[in-house]
């Protein structure tokens, strides 16, 4: 099973399971970096909506980008539930981003770029559809040595460190860069009893 199949599967009880696994706190934190206030952002791997749905609430426009169609149809729902009418789902890959250059304001990306292969290449892609001066705010978990996690969650990484986020940050062409560890926890818990904690890390840059 590939990753997006396992996401298409567990999509209407996302919500729950989720929170298992990192907290509501973690949003904020992520959401309070910049001002939203009327501006065109993107959220990419936005599973049911955890960014998406809230930062609306402000945003002038927010594009939910993700490879599950059943997680984005959870989100659309969700939207419709709460009279968001500016939420448009798109399905796409982080890779490879079906969206303009120089479109985007902000770009929040939280607890999916370690489902990615090439995380390099969706940070440069980052650079390439943000605005001048557009930022980029991503939250993953740091590095773990949990590798059940890629058997059963289907994870490419297991987490990463700051100095390898900050060098990819980097090579995209990023300024204002700052990865620090939020002091949030993750963690989870394998089919065979096998429990993984680990911090979660903010990136934060500018074009």
């Amino acid at each position: 099973m590939s990753s997006v199949n396992y996401f298409n599967t567990i999509a209407k009880d996302w919500n729950e399971i989720r929170v298992h696994y990192f907290k509501d706190e973690l949003r904020e934190k992520a959401i309070c970096c910049t001002s939203i206030k009327d501006k065109i952002v993107a959220d990419l791997g936005a599973g049911t909506g955890f960014i998406s749905l809230e930062v609306a609430k402000e945003a002038k426009i927010v594009f939910p980008i993700d490879a599950s169609t059943n997680m984005l149809k959870e989100l659309y729902s969700a939207a419709k539930k709460d009279n968001l009418n500016n939420i448009y789902p798109i399905k796409g890959y982080a890779e490879d981003l079906p969206l303009f250059d120089e479109s985007i304001d902000i770009i929040f990306m939280n607890m999916a770029l370690h489902h990615v292969v090439n995380p390099d290449k969706v940070i440069r892609e980052i650079f390439r559809v943000l605005k001048p001066g557009g930022k980029v705010i991503i939250t993953d978990v740091e590095e773990h040595d949990g590798i059940w996690a890629k058997e059963e969650m289907f994870d490419v990484w297991l987490g990463f460190n700051h100095p390898q986020i900050e060098k990819w940050y980097k090579e995209a062409g990023f300024k204002n860069i700052s990865v620090s560890s939020t002091g949030l926890k993750c963690q989870g818990s394998s089919s065979k009893g096998d429990f993984t904690e680990t911090g979660v890390f903010i990136a934060l840059g500018t074009k």
